[in-house]
């Protein structure tokens, strides 16, 4: 359930400052957070990036979930495509990756904002505001990405 303001907006409408700072930090896992889920077009873009067939690629990098979605491998803790801190497939990444940290689960309160992005993403508070109706671009974004079918 999304925390409101008295005049049912969502408590971040007025913008959030975020700017990557390219730590890779989110692409570790952490707690609930270890996984990324990639939808067949997805999968499809970033095989062809690679050079792979779709196959090769879903049977190198990703997994199934208990749900039957896929998802990338982790290994030692981290994506398989974080190296030196640095995403090998930045170009063509996951819609959840580029929608970090603006997810829903993320964006449900204030206070779990705090606790999941702020003190852990060295790129919260910073750089420009990003105004709400872009981070509501994002969200619907990243929730049609999910639902999208193969």
């Amino acid at each position: 359930m999304e925390v409101t303001e008295n005049d049912g907006s969502p408590w971040w409408k007025k913008g959030l400052p975020f700017q990557c700072q390219q730590s890779g930090k989110c692409c570790h896992a952490r707690g609930a957070y270890s996984w990324v889920y990639v939808n067949w077009r997805e999968r499809q873009k970033i095989a062809e990036h690679l050079g792979l067939s779709l196959e090769d690629f879903n049977r190198r990098h990703t997994l199934s979930d208990d749900r039957g979605n896929r998802i990338l491998r982790f290994e030692n803790g981290h994506c398989t495509f974080l190296k030196n801190n640095a995403c090998q497939i930045h170009e063509v990444k996951p819609v959840q990756c580029r929608t970090w940290p603006f997810w829903e689960e993320l964006l449900e309160s204030e206070e779990i904002y705090r606790r999941e992005v702020m003190s852990f993403c060295p790129g919260s508070n910073q750089g420009a505001l990003v105004p709400g109706h872009e981070i509501a671009r994002q969200l619907q974004e990243s929730k049609d990405a999910v639902l999208e079918e193969e």
